[in-house]
């Protein structure tokens, strides 16, 4: 028998957006994800993250090659565009939310950057940061200096100038110093965070229904901070309300994990474990296989999935 695997592929923004200000955000449109779906259950049997749960553990097979969906963030887009795409197909997905958007109603740092990249345009917002920075003259234990090949590494889809600024704000540039620059430009050149936030991201209501139509709900950190930037206490705290937030809004039961920008080590995986996550998913590509470590599992980004499956099973696009 040929060895069981499961394809999980990983999503963020999932909407129309041309034409208007925010089209400069990349993300799918949706008649592209419907041809991906497509292509998906073509290729591939679907499931969900309880029969992913239940064959790491023993308890039952699986077909040959299977795919997973999950979807990182929390975004609004992931109730109003993708719950009826899925509902229409009987697909279900595992949906991963952050913390602390549910719970302050403001916006988190990572889409802060795109929308001011999106109305700012790449060139004026790099201008701007660089501006701020030297107005500001960071403290002497900031080294100033960006891993250029870490930044395209993890950004492989960006320009390199894109991926420098994402990568400085996101992983180099202290955070509370980000934090600080970006609600001033925010608030400059987008507008009040608190209602940007209230129709960017899923509220607690959203969540439930979610889960009520039989889609996994799961942890995406609290603060939504690499956990590599995090010393071991702070990791512990961010899993830790992490978990109560999901218990509080859903109940008790066992669910799964997102590492953040994908940012994880043993340790890591270890506080996710301990904080009660089931599993955890990292940006890693590649097939989940049964003895894998299931708090380390593989990950492929939507805008790899062609090339994977034409890679791995010959599977021609559809067109």
């Amino acid at each position: 028998m040929s060895e069981q695997r499961v394809l999980a592929v990983m999503y963020h923004y999932v909407r129309d957006r041309a034409d208007t200000a925010e089209a400069g955000i990349r993300g799918l449109e949706t008649a592209a994800f419907c041809r991906q779906l497509d292509r998906l259950c073509a290729s591939l049997e679907p499931l969900t993250w309880p029969m992913l749960d239940a064959w790491h553990g023993g308890r039952g097979n699986l077909p040959h090659a299977c795919f997973l969906l999950t979807f990182d963030d929390g975004l609004a887009d992931h109730a109003q565009v993708v719950a009826p795409i899925l509902e229409a197909r009987g697909l279900r997905g595992a949906f991963f939310v952050p913390g602390w958007v549910l719970e302050s109603g403001r916006m988190d740092s990572a889409h802060q950057i795109h929308l001011l990249q999106a109305w700012m345009g790449d060139g004026a917002f790099a201008e701007a940061v660089n501006a701020w920075l030297l107005d500001q003259r960071p403290q002497d234990d900031w080294p100033g200096k960006v891993d250029e090949a870490e930044a395209r590494r993890i950004y492989h889809y960006e320009s390199p100038d894109r991926a420098w600024v994402k990568y400085l704000l996101s992983h180099t540039l202290p955070i509370n110093l980000r934090n600080q620059m970006l609600g001033a430009l925010f608030t400059r050149h987008v507008g009040d965070p608190r209602e940007v936030a209230g129709r960017w991201y899923l509220d607690s209501e959203a969540v439930v229904t979610l889960a009520q139509a039989g889609h996994t709900i799961g942890g995406h950190g609290f603060n939504h901070e690499p956990y590599l930037r995090l010393s071991a206490r702070e990791q512990v705290r961010d899993f830790s309300r992490c978990a109560s937030m999901l218990r509080e809004i859903l109940g008790p039961d066992l669910r799964p994990f997102s590492y953040p920008y994908g940012s994880f080590d043993d340790g890591a995986a270890w506080r996710c474990h301990e904080a009660g996550f089931a599993q955890a998913f990292t940006t890693r590509p590649g097939w989940i296989r049964r003895n894998d470590n299931v708090h380390a599992l593989h990950r492929l980004d939507t805008i790899d999935v062609d090339a994977f499956l034409e890679q791995e099973l010959s599977c021609p696009l559809l067109h």
